[in-house]
C-alpha cells in the first residue's frame, strides 16, 4: 500500500518520490502499519537559516509526516521519513500518549517520551540501512546481468559478422623438445614416448653389463667347462709351440748340432 504525497514546498520530487514509497513499503512490510501516513514536504525558509532548526515533525492526529526542504539532501529527508515513521507505528500502538512535559526540551525531562524517541532513532536509523543496502545489491545484481548480457549480444554480433573468431587450440605442439613446432601433436607425443622407452632400454642394458661383470659364475676359469671340445684345437697349437721352445732352448745349450743327411756339424 502506497503513501500519500503533499508537495506544498513545489520542489522537484521527481528523484525523491519513488524512494519515498519504496522505504515506506519496506517499513510496512518490516512493522505492518495499520494505516500508512500522509507525506507532507513543507519549505519553510526561515527554519532553513536556523542551525537547530526543524527538520520533520509527526502528528498523531492527522497521520501526517512533515519534512522540512529547504536546503536539504535528498537522503537526509529519507533519514527524517525514517524517524517519523517509527512514531507512526507507536501511535497506532498506542503507547505515543505518555502524558507529562511535552513542551521545549522534553527529551531531557520526559523519560518516556525520550524511550520513545530513542526507539525511533536507532529502529528508523536501522530499517532506513537495510532498505539502502538492499536496494543497491539489487541494482548491482541487475547491472550485471544487464551487462553479461550486453557483452554476449557484443559477441555474437562481432563473430557474425566477421570481426571476432573463435580462438582455436594449436593443432602443433612440441612435446619431445626436439626444436621441430611444425609436428603433429600425435607425432610429438609419439616420439616422446618413444625415445623414453629407449632411455629405459639403454638404461636396462646397461644394468646387464653391470650384473654381468658382477657375477662370479661368468669368469674366464668356469666359461670352459663343459665345452673343452670347443677348444681342442687351440691346445694343441700351444702344445706344438710349447715342443718347439724346448727344443730350441737344447740346441742352445749343446752348442752343436749334427745334420744326419748330410753328416755335417755346424757349429
Amino acid at each position: 500500500m502506497s503513501c500519500q504525497i503533499k508537495n506544498p514546498s513545489n520542489i522537484d520530487l521527481t528523484s525523491l518520490e519513488p524512494h519515498v514509497q519504496g522505504m515506506y513499503d519496506y517499513f510496512d512490510k518490516k512493522l505492518g502499519f495499520n494505516k500508512p501516513p500522509v507525506m507532507v514536504f513543507d519549505s519553510d525558509p526561515g527554519n532553513q537559516s536556523n542551525v537547530l532548526g526543524k527538520t520533520a515533525y509527526y502528528d498523531p492526529s492527522s497521520l501526517e509526516i512533515h519534512v522540512f526542504t529547504d536546503g536539504r539532501h535528498p537522503k537526509d529527508m529519507l533519514r527524517s521519513i525514517a524517524h517519523e515513521l517509527i512514531h507512526h507505528l507507536q501511535n497506532q500502538e498506542g503507547r505515543l500518549e505518555v502524558g507529562g512535559y511535552m513542551g521545549e526540551g522534553y527529551y531531557l525531562k520526559n523519560e518516556e517520551m525520550k524511550k520513545l524517541e530513542n526507539e525511533a532513532m536507532l529502529k528508523g536509523n536501522a530499517i532506513m540501512r537495510e532498505y539502502e543496502d538492499n536496494l543497491k545489491l539489487e541494482e548491482k545484481d541487475k547491472m550485471s546481468l544487464k551487462e553479461w548480457k550486453n557483452n554476449e549480444l557484443n559477441q555474437q554480433l562481432l563473430k557474425k559478422f566477421g570481426i571476432l573468431k573463435e580462438e582455436k587450440k594449436p593443432d602443433y605442439l612440441d612435446l619431445d623438445k626436439d626444436g621441430d613446432k611444425d609436428e603433429p601433436m600425435s607425432k610429438a607425443a609419439n616420439d616422446a614416448k618413444k625415445g623414453n622407452s629407449e632411455e629405459e632400454s639403454e638404461e636396462e642394458s646397461q644394468e646387464e653389463i653391470e650384473e654381468g661383470r658382477n657375477n662370479p659364475r661368468t669368469t674366464n676359469a668356469d666359461k670352459f667347462v663343459g665345452h673343452e671340445d670347443r677348444y681342442q684345437a687351440d691346445r694343441i697349437h700351444e702344445n706344438k709351440s710349447k715342443k718347439l721352445q724346448e727344443s730350441i732352448k737344447r740346441i742352445a745349450k749343446a752348442g752343436k748340432v749334427v745334420l744326419k743327411s748330410q753328416n755335417k756339424r755346424i757349429k
